[in-house]
This record gives structure tokens, C-alpha cells and sequence, in this order.
């Protein structure tokens, strides 16, 4: 291949490359609400991010309009190969989207606007990069069908409500390192057979010590994993401001009070009113790991959408040059994993907090979110001891796990997983009974269910172990404890029926 201008192709010479359209969804809600001034100032920042993504990951910007625009990425000598640095790009662009979004609520919260986003499509295959002149005035463009079929992506991404549709084709020239959700086929009248298309959420080298907060990480169909516990000693102490603290206009930082694999927590003074409130960080950078931006978004997506008082509350969420932030409310009791220690806690206590999870749960599962990493750490407690379920930091939509068919990767923590998790196919609501169950026993006894010296054994015990026994105060309680931690979901309760279920019981003294 003829290369000139670093990578960029000769003029008019077929070449492979991927290309990447990215369209603004519903760009007119804005243009009628906004004058064109600070219309001109917000896309100016949203484009000067995005031009940082380009020209790091090597693209070459071929078309620009008021709402979308067209990167191609050629082959460059001594770097990643096309469509690789393509899809980090474009997963970057998507949360940059984010980032906007939250701008322009903080800058128009009169303005009652659409959600913005954008939608991004990735197709690679042969293309030409033309010249077309016009007096003494010239435009370099990209003519072909992958320049078609990247448009029509972005185009569908919002009837699938994907934000980064990429074709099956691209991922094969991406190589490893790729987590999709969901996979779908996409049609048009002109196109001689339809292209297959999946999301894509991640794209990074997969290492060998790759870690993931305290929860276990499983290649599907495999028994090995790796494990890492919290750190406290990564958390510092003190109640004194910091320098080192983050900076967030309208709060002051007080001192760290957790810190997990992607996340850190600050108890934070709201400047308007002294409040009390915690602020989440996520750890790096959208150019770092995606992944991780991915995950701490998301779990924004969700809770948002849930009012209940045994759901963590979520206030806003926001960006600084240096952070991207959630607000959320402090919660001075701390987890339930410190209020269990050793020895567990009463029987009546362990009641209180199964009843108030499970309808917390109740809820959550009524908007279709599985948690998936159910846990004493990732339940809390206010200071009257009420128990509030948080950290939806790996959880799904239900109608992503049934499209999905397949999960390429199992996260949860090997204590409290479910055996579907272990085996790596596909969870429901149930998934999260069986986890709670886990919980349950660890409440009544300060034991973990099943324990062992490898990981494997701790998943094949969950796969293939009775249930954990109740020590004979709480026998009364083994019928219950057994119908939520049963191998098969078919034989759990729903968060529904728990509840009703728990009617007929008599609360332990």
C-alpha cells in the first residue's frame, strides 16, 4: 500500500481501513433551545475532546457536520492494527457523550432536555481516499462501501439503543482483548446481505495479573481465576482536607472512606448547606480504561432510575478536567461485612436486613436490573441501622443477559456467586436470591458458605455442595435458607415470592 502524511493512503489507491461514523441523536432538541452561541461553545468542547481521542489513537478526521462526523484509521507503522485503535476510540467517544450530557444539564437546568448521546458505527473493509477539487480550493474525503456501512450503524444504533454498534467483520480484524454484550443483524434495501453487528464495551489487552476490585473474574467454561481482597492500607486515614484530595466545585473532601478496583470514596461537606454526602471517583482516565469509565457510568444509569429506601441514593453525577464523579448519599454505619466481624449478628437483626434487601431487591428487579454481586461489603447501613443495598458497579439489564445468549466473562465474588455464575451462562433476578441466601448464612453464622484452600474448590462447592448447615438455634430458618440457595433457579424464590415467603415465617426472638 502506497502510505503518505503518516499512514494517510495515496490519493485514489483501494486500501483497508475502518472506519468510524459518529452521529449526535435528536441534535435538533438542542439547536431549538440553545442560541447559537452557546451551541457553538458546548459542541466546541465535546469536539475538542473527541479531536484528543482522534489524533491519539492515529485517525484521520475525513468529514465533520454540526452533528456527526466520519475517522478513519489506516494501518500505521508501529502501532496497534486499524480497527483495534478504532474501537478504543470509539468506545472514548462514547463517554465523552457521557460527559456532555452532564455538562449540558449543569449549564441548561431550566432547559428540561433530551438525554444527549450519540451513536457510533465501526465497519471495516476497502475504501479510497480522494482529492476533489474546486478552483484553487481541494477536500480529502473516503469513498466505499465500508464508508456505508459505518454510516447506516450509527444511523440503527438508536432503534437498538446501543451506543457502539461495530460489525462482526471488525472484530475479527481487532483481534483479542474484546467484551461485547449483545449481538443482532441489521438490513437495508441496497446492501446484498445483512451485517451481523455486536456491542462492544470494552477493548484492551487482556494481562495475565488482569484484576478486578474484590470479585472474581472467570473465562467462561473455565475453573481459575483471579481474586484480590480490599487493600485498607490503599485508603489512607484521617479526617483532615488533603491536597491530594480530589477538587470538586460546591464540595469539600474530608477524608477516604473505601477504595475498590475501580472507584475510590471521599465523605465530602456540600458546600450549599453542610450536608454530609459521599463522592464516588472513578480511578484513570476514558484513554486509560475503558472498561472501568464503562462500569462506573452505568452504574450511574441504573441507580438513577431506582427511588427506594433500601436502594444506595444517587444525586447527580458529574465532570471536572481532572475526575468523573457520583453523588450519592453517606451512609455512616458502615458495611454489613464489618457489622457481621466473626461471630454474625442476631437472629433478629439477620431477618431485618433479609427482609429490607429483599425488598429493595423487589424494586430493582421491577426495572429490570439484575445486581450480580450481592455481598456483605455491598450492603450498607445507615446510623439508625437500616440496610441499604449499593455498589451496582457489575450489574446488567435483564433484557442485555437474554439477547446476549452467552456471557464471555463471569464477575462476582466467589463467596456469594450463584452456580449459573460459576458455570458462566446466563443469570436472571434469581441469580441475586441465591447470592443473598450466601449472605444470609453469613449473617446467622460469621461464616462464608463454602470455603476452601483454591477457588476451584470454592466454585465446585457451589455448583455441587448442600446447602450450607444452620446451627441447631436457627434450624427453624434451613427450609428457607435452602429454597434461596438452591443449584437450580428454577427452584428459588423471586424477590416477590421471598417476601411473601418470609410473611409466613415467625421472626427469630
Amino acid at each position: 500500500m502506497a502510505c503518505v502524511n503518516n499512514g494517510v493512503p495515496a490519493c485514489n489507491v483501494p486500501t483497508n481501513a475502518t472506519v468510524v461514523s459518529i452521529i449526535i441523536r435528536d441534535f435538533i432538541h438542542l439547536t431549538e433551545r440553545v442560541s447559537a452561541a452557546n451551541l457553538a461553545s458546548l459542541m466546541a468542547s465535546y469536539y475538542e475532546k473527541v479531536g484528543a481521542q482522534v489524533e491519539q489513537q492515529q485517525g484521520v478526521l475525513t468529514s465533520i457536520s454540526n452533528h456527526g462526523m466520519l475517522v478513519t484509521f489506516f494501518e500505521v507503522a508501529g502501532a496497534d492494527n486499524h480497527a483495534r485503535r478504532a474501537l478504543r476510540c470509539a468506545l472514548a467517544i462514547a463517554l465523552i457523550a457521557y460527559q456532555t450530557r452532564f455538562l449540558i444539564r449543569q449549564s441548561f437546568p431550566e432547559q428540561g432536555f433530551d438525554r444527549f448521546g450519540v451513536g457510533v458505527g465501526i465497519h471495516t473493509g476497502e475504501l479510497v481516499f480522494a482529492e476533489f477539487s474546486h478552483n484553487a480550493g481541494g477536500q480529502h474525503i473516503v469513498c466505499g462501501h465500508a464508508v456505508s456501512i459505518a454510516s447506516l450503524l450509527s444511523v440503527k444504533s438508536k432503534d437498538l439503543d446501543w451506543n457502539v454498534v461495530c460489525s462482526e467483520q471488525t472484530l475479527a480484524a481487532v483481534g483479542s482483548g474484546i467484551s461485547t454484550r449483545r449481538r443482532g443483524t441489521l438490513g437495508a434495501d441496497w446492501l446484498n446481505e445483512p451485517v451481523q453487528v455486536a456491542e462492544v464495551v470494552v477493548v484492551r489487552e487482556v494481562e495475565a495479573g488482569d484484576k478486578m476490585d474484590a470479585t472474581l473474574k472467570l473465562d467462561r467454561g473455565s475453573r481459575s481465576g483471579m481474586y484480590r481482597a480490599f487493600d485498607p492500607s490503599m485508603s489512607g486515614s484521617g479526617g483532615e482536607q488533603n491536597g491530594d484530595y480530589p477538587a470538586v466545585p460546591g464540595y469539600r473532601c474530608l477524608k477516604p472512606v473505601g477504595r475498590g478496583g475501580m472507584s475510590s470514596v471521599f465523605l465530602a461537606e456540600r458546600l450549599s448547606d453542610k450536608a454530609q454526602i459521599a463522592l464516588k471517583f472513578a480511578d484513570g482516565s476514558v484513554s486509560e480504561d475503558s472498561e472501568v469509565l464503562y462500569r462506573f457510568v452505568e452504574e450511574y444509569g441504573l441507580l438513577e432510575q431506582v427511588r427506594h429506601p433500601h436502594v444506595l441514593q444517587i444525586y447527580d453525577q458529574g465532570v471536572t478536567d481532572d475526575a468523573l464523579f457520583i453523588v450519592m448519599e453517606y451512609l455512616p454505619g458502615g458495611t454489613l461485612k464489618q457489622r457481621i466481624g466473626s461471630k454474625g449478628i442476631t437472629g433478629k437483626e439477620a431477618w431485618r436486613v433479609l427482609r429490607e434487601i429483599s425488598h429493595a431487591l423487589a424494586e430493582v428487579h421491577a426495572r429490570g436490573i439484575i445486581h450480580r454481586d450481592i455481598k456483605p461489603e455491598n450492603i450498607m447501613l445507615r446510623e439508625d441501622g437500616s440496610a441499604v443495598l449499593g455498589d451496582f458497579g457489575v450489574a446488567r439489564r435483564m433484557h442485555e443477559v437474554r439477547m446476549d445468549g452467552h456471557l464471555d466473562t463471569v464477575v462476582a465474588t466467589p463467596y456469594y456467586m450463584s452456580p449459573e455464575q460459576a458455570l458462566g451462562v446466563a443469570e436472571d433476578d434469581r441469580t441475586d436470591i441465591y447470592s443473598m441466601g450466601a449472605v444470609f448464612y453469613n449473617m446467622l453464622t460469621g461464616l462464608k458458605p463454602y470455603t476452601g484452600d483454591t477457588l476451584e474448590s470454592i466454585v465446585q462447592q457451589h455448583l455441587r455442595a448442600e446447602t450450607p448447615k444452620l446451627q441447631a438455634e436457627h434450624q427453624h430458618l434451613q427450609p428457607l435458607l435452602d429454597s434461596m440457595m438452591a443449584k437450580s433457579k428454577s427452584q428459588r424464590h423471586s424477590a416477590k415470592t421471598l417476601i411473601a415467603h418470609l410473611d409466613t415465617y415467625h421472626p427469630p426472638a
